[in-house]
């Protein structure tokens, strides 16, 4: 005599141990995925800023070389000083709750003035074995938005873009020149 029960028992006996050895991957590649993915570099500000509002041809149309005014004749592009920034936010949104670090900086007459500097984070930092000059990528015609499209959004720097730039305009890519 057949009993109709003893087969549907194998059946469910057979799909839980195939959702028991399924589980166990399942859960490592969830791990995996949420623990060591990249991540984009979100780092937090001392002020909240924005290139747009600052370069937008609508807002105050700041060239980069305003603030940014060591890539012009240097290695690296720099970070202005607080006083660079307070000249102009003196007067611009001067009572901003936002810019109360700025004036802790850089403002003698504010409240809370320290006279400790802002501590920017860098947005898109190049690994420690890679050197690029930016002093002589704009002494060579290179625009600021050709590297930085978009200089909010976190677009890591690939070297591949770079080489590819590279060879377009017949420069040479020894490894040496950008790598130490």
């Amino acid at each position: 005599m057949h009993n109709k029960g003893t087969s549907h028992d194998g059946t469910r006996r057979a799909l839980f141990f195939a959702l028991l050895l399924a589980l166990p991957p399942a859960l490592l590649g969830g791990a995996y995925y949420y623990g060591y993915r990249e991540r984009p570099h979100r780092p937090v500000q001392p002020v909240p800023f924005t290139h747009a509002s600052h370069t937008d041809a609508h807002k105050a149309a700041m060239p980069c070389v305003a603030c940014h005014n060591g890539a012009e004749h240097t290695a690296g592009a720099g970070m202005p000083a607080d006083s660079t920034c307070l000249q102009c936010h003196l007067h611009i949104l001067p009572q901003d709750a936002r810019l109360a670090p700025l004036h802790a900086a850089a403002n003698k007459n504010a409240p809370g003035y320290t006279g400790d500097a802002l501590r920017w984070v860098r947005k898109a930092p190049l690994p420690t074995h890679v050197h690029f000059n930016h002093g002589q990528h704009v002494r060579a015609g290179v625009t600021c938005a050709q590297c930085h499209p978009a200089p909010d959004a976190q677009v890591p720097h690939r070297m591949s873009a770079c080489l590819d730039c590279h060879r377009n305009e017949g420069v040479p890519t020894d490894c040496s020149r950008c790598h130490h």
